[in-house]
């Protein structure tokens, strides 16, 4: 049981990681294009202490929310 528990963390552990690459190619295709820092629902800038919070982020407080 312990081997099979171990092996579904190291599984989860793999698809976070992959997750969180696949968040940053897209802020740095966002700063390519001149969009960082821009809600990618609304449009409206991205407040610059959540930015400090996770330079990845791609949705403003509100959207995030809503």
């Amino acid at each position: 049981m312990d081997a099979l528990q171990n092996q579904a963390m190291a599984q989860a552990q793999v698809r976070r990681r992959q997750a969180e690459r696949q968040k940053v190619r897209a802020a740095l295709l966002r700063i390519e294009e001149g969009e960082y820092g821009f809600c990618t629902d609304c449009g409206e800038e991205i407040a610059a202490e959540r930015r400090a919070a996770d330079p990845a982020i791609a949705r403003c407080l509100d959207c995030t929310r809503g």
